[in-house]
C-alpha cells in the first residue's frame, strides 16, 4: 500500500489510494474477511468532502486496522483453494462445455463427446486448468480378484474421480452396480479420502438419478463419496 504525499486535490488521491487498498485486500484476504470489512468502513459518497487533514486521518486509522488483521489473520499470497467450489464448476457445466465444443469456426475439427474416453479426454482438460498433479495411470487395489486403472487421482486433494457416460444398456441398475463396486474398491486407498464418480448422461438414460445419488453418497470419519450425474434433465 503507497503512502501519498500532500495533494492539491485530496479527493483525487483518496480515490487512488482506495483503489489500490481494495485490489490488495480482495487479492489476499476476500470479500468474506475481516480486513474487507475494515476497509468497508470508508464512506465513499464522502470523498469529495475530505480535506487534506480528514484523508490522512481517515488513511492512518485504516491502515492501523488493516495492519492488526494481518497479524491476527495472516493470507498474504494467494487466496485459500476451494477444491469442492471447482469441482462443482466443472461438473455442473461439463454439458454446456461438451456442446459448445460441437460448434467451432470454418467447421473445423472439435471434440465431439460420443463415448466415455471422450469424457475422460474433456475433464483432463477442465481439471488441469485448476490442478497441477492429475495421476492417470494408478492402479486401485483389488477387488473380486482383479484391479484396474483409475480415471483421475489428484493426489494433493486425495481425490479420486471415475467416469461414467450412460449408453442404451448401461442405466440405472448397471451404473448403479459399478457404482457400488467403484465405492468398495475405493474405499481402502491410501490415497482416496474423497472419490467422485461423474456420470455423464447427456440423453437422459438414467429415470432416477436423484435415487442413485442418495442411496450411495455418504460421509464417513476419513471417507466421502459424491455422485455427479450430469446433466440434470
Amino acid at each position: 500500500m503507497s503512502e501519498y504525499g500532500l495533494y492539491s486535490r485530496p479527493s483525487s488521491a483518496m480515490q487512488a489510494w482506495i483503489a489500490e487498498v481494495e485490489d490488495f485486500v480482495i487479492s489476499n484476504f476476500g470479500r468474506e474477511s475481516s480486513p474487507w470489512r475494515v476497509f468497508g468502513q470508508f464512506d465513499r459518497r464522502k470523498l469529495d468532502g475530505f480535506s487534506q487533514d480528514e484523508f490522512g486521518r481517515q488513511k492512518e486509522v485504516i491502515v492501523s486496522s488493516l495492519k492488526a488483521c494481518m497479524r491476527v489473520q495472516p493470507r498474504l499470497g494467494k487466496p485459500s483453494f476451494d477444491s469442492a467450489a471447482v469441482f462443482d464448476t466443472i461438473f455442473d457445466r461439463f454439458h454446456h462445455v461438451a456442446r459448445r465444443l460441437r460448434s467451432r469456426h470454418s467447421s473445423r475439427e472439435t471434440l465431439d463427446v460420443k463415448d466415455e474416453y471422450d469424457v475422460q479426454d474433456l475433464l483432463a482438460a477442465l481439471l488441469k486448468v485448476h490442478f497441477d498433479d492429475i495421476r492417470t495411470e494408478e492402479w486401485t487395489p483389488s477387488y473380486a480378484g482383479g484391479s484396474a486403472r483409475m480415471d483421475f487421482l489428484l493426489k494433493n486433494e486425495k481425490t479420486v474421480i471415475e467416469v461414467k457416460m450412460t449408453r442404451k444398456g448401461l442405466s440405472d441398475r448397471e451404473v448403479g452396480n459399478q457404482l457400488i463396486e467403484d465405492v468398495v474398491r475405493y474405499k481402502s486407498h491410501p490415497d482416496c479420502k474423497r472419490l467422485i464418480c461423474f456420470v455423464y448422461d447427456p440423453e437422459g438414460w438414467i429415470s432416477n438419478p436423484h435415487g442413485i445419488s442418495n442411496d450411495l453418497t455418504r460421509t464417513e470419519e476419513d471417507f466421502e463419496v459424491q455422485i455427479r450425474i450430469k446433466p440434470n434433465l
